[in-house]
């Protein structure tokens, strides 16, 4: 730097003003590099780690394990699901292996220990598929279908729960199957051709059956089928008579399902 620059460098930083400037501007600079720091400390900022998967667990678990996770957790929510451990986390938000930062508040809904309960519609004299969409609509599932001649007209007479006739109004729990027994015209036998349920789930095999107004009868593959999950996350591989026979009211299909092959 030459003698003339140095000189005037000087001049300006004897100047009050200019001096005055510089030292505000660097003190900003200081103040902002500094709250940069305290607030990536403050937030942990990029220091994130995934949420445990919580399904299936019981709430002291889960407590445990949020605890250890520097996570916070609160129950909204519950629902009863036959195919889900009672007490435990049905469902969680955000969704396990997200990522979040420490404390983060986590939402639970928990299958609650006892089902919920609701009351029979009345199907009587109504045809198989009105009481099915009735029935299901409460929650409830057919069972077994009963056809016998000494009713004349197709339609629902009697509703059935493990083996004893029910009137319209009772409380059961939701998920529970309810029997149906019809009238069978006396003149004609309704023939029917037996649907393909191969590949289809466990509640899709019944209702294809029960839509063809016929009974199912279900086997599960012993090795892999532990659990009243498992038999709902099943699928079809056999079926007798096979898809395309000819049936008749209330004819049985017999359906063997296994857990499907994980790929």
């Amino acid at each position: 730097m030459s003698k003339k620059s140095s000189h005037n460098l000087k001049k300006l930083w004897g100047n009050m003003l200019f001096r005055h400037a510089c030292l505000l501007t660097g003190l900003v600079i200081c103040l902002l590099i500094l709250s940069n720091v305290f607030l990536d400390v403050f937030t942990r900022h990029g220091k994130s780690a995934p949420v445990p998967d919580f399904a299936g667990k019981l709430l002291d678990s889960v407590m445990l394990i949020a605890k250890n996770s520097n996570l916070r957790i609160e129950v909204v929510d519950s629902v009863f699901r036959v195919d889900a451990p009672r007490g435990s986390v049905f469902m969680q938000n955000p969704e396990a292996g997200t990522h979040v930062k420490k404390n983060r508040k986590i939402f639970l809904t928990m299958n609650s220990f006892s089902p919920r309960k609701e009351s029979v519609p009345n199907v009587m004299e109504t045809s198989l598929r009105q009481a099915k969409t009735e029935l299901n609509a409460k929650g409830f599932r057919i069972g077994r279908l009963e056809y016998t001649r000494q009713y004349p007209y197709v339609e629902v007479f009697q509703q059935m729960y493990r083996g004893r006739r029910i009137e319209p109004g009772i409380l059961l729990p939701v998920g529970e199957y309810i029997d149906l027994k019809l009238g069978q015209d006396s003149v004609s036998q309704v023939i029917f051709s037996v649907p393909d349920v191969i590949g289809l789930a466990r509640h899709a095999v019944e209702d294809a059956i029960i839509d063809n107004s016929l009974n199912y009868i279900l086997t599960f593959d012993r090795k892999g089928v532990q659990t009243i999950t498992d038999s709902l996350n099943c699928v079809a591989y056999e079926q007798d008579p096979p898809a395309g026979s000819i049936a008749y009211h209330g004819d049985n299909v017999r359906v063997k399902l296994k857990l499907p092959v994980k790929k």
